[in-house]
């Protein structure tokens, strides 16, 4: 004889035997596993071979900008490290994503919801023949819960912790670039204070000059043309100093706005030339298999590269069915009836699925949009690879030309102040017309002027090299947990 207990019984059991299944053929997902980024051809080195002047890894790529043993440099970058408006918004897009992921990661486990009712209903007199009141009231629990068969929960939930990781590597990226454009703005800055200062320097010899010209003039030494002449360099020269005076204003600008400042306000604390920083007597590169770990851009395109897989693997479970278990447990009571009786006691529990049999092609088409961005990503990431070693290798080879460069305007430099001073020595003693003297305080202050950019174009090519490299990040300082530390 089967009793009410032995049906509820093999109820049980059966459910158990089903979930048991459920979970045993749910361990494979369906769509494509995730098996790391492409295989590509990675070169063992630089085409540009490397020479004394570098060495290969160091803890300095962390902070590479400390090479330059400038202070204030140092100091700016640790306050745009934290006011930076840009690094505020990437790391709002962290916060985001990881509150996305734990909303689907929360879809692993059972929807419990509380339900409850209380109403007092009054018939009508006219309609039952009698006025009756009731007091109707209900309390209980709804619980849904999707057995992942195929996968889509499983595949969703990758989706999301690879999307999370993703705006990790952005918000790196965004560090790495801010990094480089202080130091490639404050840079251009003391090269421009640098400029300015030769411009004046030339502006106070063209003065000198002059009235050396003037006291020949009035001696009948020479004719009025020298003193016009000698008036035209000398306004010449005064009209390049108000151009670097807007330049370094901007930079300042720009560098005040890096900071989330308004403009101006690192005016005070910026002014005055203190020099161009130095280049280190050893630079830091990273092998080009070390750039693929150290780019975030990189790593950010690796991990978009498994979101797209994943999403693949979405796509494709919308093929199968998908089941559910639904229950649900309470209690009803009308009029008088004890709110918790056992009378009042209702209750379900068992699976039901969806499974979407026609839809014209849509599903399939889901599928092909899928396959598309999962291949556009993985283009994506090989062109992110290819870019990253063209910049190391165009940062190197401009480098390297530009300190042979700089070498010959140094010496240039050198000779060009020689021979200014020899020729204002024999135009005074009447030796030589004052077109030499001209010719030689054009080609001094052109060459200062230059040898000014290369001092800073050396130091800016050695930024551009290190932001090629993704310098400037380290895992420890990201301002957010690991997932896998505390939501999976």
């Amino acid at each position: 004889m089967i009793t009410k207990e032995n049906k509820n019984n093999f109820l049980i059991k059966s459910l158990i035997h089903l979930i048991a299944l459920f979970f045993i053929l749910g361990c494979k997902a369906v769509g494509p596993d995730y098996e790391g980024s492409p295989e590509m051809d990675v070169p063992d080195n630089w085409n540009n071979q490397l020479n004394n002047e570098f060495v290969e890894d160091s803890d300095y790529q962390k902070q590479w900008w400390t090479l330059l043993d400038d202070p204030v440099l140092n100091d700016l970058i640790s306050r745009a490290s934290v006011d930076n408006l840009d690094a505020k918004i990437a790391l709002t897009r962290v916060e985001e994503a990881r509150a996305n992921f734990r909303i689907v990661d929360a879809t692993r486990f059972p929807e419990i919801d509380a339900v409850g009712d209380a109403s007092r209903k009054s018939s009508s007199k006219s309609a039952a023949g009698d006025k009756n009141t009731d007091n109707y009231t209900s309390i209980g629990l709804d619980l849904s819960w999707e057995i992942d068969l195929f996968g889509y929960v499983r595949r969703s939930i990758e989706a999301a912790d690879a999307q999370y990781q993703a705006t990790v590597e952005n918000y790196r990226d965004v560090m790495v670039i801010l990094y480089a454009e202080i130091a490639k703005n404050y840079i251009a800055l003391r090269t421009s204070q640098k400029r300015l200062q030769f411009a004046l320097e030339n502006v106070k010899s063209q003065r000198e000059t002059l009235k050396i010209v003037n006291a020949r003039f009035k001696a009948e030494l020479v004719s009025e043309i020298d003193a016009l002449q000698s008036e035209q360099n000398l306004a010449a020269a005064e009209s390049y100093v108000p151009l670097f005076h807007a330049d370094i204003d901007e930079l300042m600008n720009s560098l005040a706005v890096l900071l989330g400042k308004n403009p101006g306000s690192l005016n005070e604390e910026l002014r005055g030339n203190k020099g161009i920083p130095q280049v280190s007597e050893k630079t830091v590169v990273e092998l080009p298999r070390e750039i693929l770990r150290q780019r975030p851009d990189i790593r950010r395109a690796e991990r978009r590269l498994a979101q797209e897989t994943a999403e693949v693997g979405i796509a494709t479970a919308e093929e199968y069915p998908r089941f559910n278990l639904n229950g649900t447990f309470g209690y009803d009571a009308r009029g008088s009836d004890s709110q918790f009786s056992s009378n009042s006691r209702y209750w379900s529990f068992g699976p039901n699925f969806r499974w979407n049999i026609f839809d014209a092609g849509a599903t399939q088409a889901g599928i092909e949009v899928a396959d598309a961005r999962l291949e556009e990503a993985r283009v994506n990431y090989e062109k992110k690879v290819i870019t990253a070693f063209e910049e190391v290798e165009n940062a190197l080879k401009s480098y390297k030309e530009e300190k042979q460069r700089n070498t010959s305007l140094t010496a240039s430099v050198k000779a060009a102040k020689k021979v200014n001073k020899i020729t204002v020595a024999r135009y005074t003693s009447g030796l030589i017309d004052f077109q030499e003297v001209q010719d030689a305080e054009r080609v001094i202050f052109f060459q200062e002027d230059e040898l000014a950019k290369s001092d800073g174009n050396l130091v800016q090519f050695i930024i551009q090299l290190y932001k090629a490299m993704g310098g400037g990040w380290d895992a420890t300082e990201i301002p957010v947990q690991d997932i896998s530390d505390e939501d999976t």
